[in-house]
């Protein structure tokens, strides 16, 4: 797969692409204080982190397949990446420690059954 773009536009491509996908993830989500201000595991911010995440990997793979350029994939995958991560751990942080939460009150073992009459 040989690439429609010279050297330089390939680079310039691959970090306006991750601009892009900070823009994405800015609109989506509120600021990181927020969210380390919210209680562990709000499903509201896993909601928008993931719509960022699905979002922006669409877009970073429509580019990467009309450039047939691999640095623009690879530029935009780890600024998802690293902004995924940044969010996944300041949605699992406790506001009051600061530590992270290993299970958030969300996401508790799974109800037990129980029989009706």
């Amino acid at each position: 797969m040989k690439s429609i773009l010279k050297p330089d536009g390939s680079v310039t491509l691959g970090i306006a692409t991750g601009i892009f996908v900070t823009v994405v993830y800015d609109r989506n989500l509120p600021s990181t204080a927020v969210m380390h201000a919210t209680d562990a595991g709000d499903i509201n911010i896993d909601a928008g982190r993931k719509k960022a995440a699905w979002t922006t990997a669409a877009v970073v793979s429509g580019i990467t397949l009309l450039t047939r350029d691999v640095n623009v994939f690879v530029l935009g995958a780890v600024v998802i990446f690293a902004l995924d991560m940044h969010t996944r751990h300041a949605n699992a942080s406790n506001p009051a420690t600061g530590e992270l939460v290993s299970q958030a009150p969300g996401y508790d073992a799974p109800p037990q059954l129980q029989s009706v009459a």
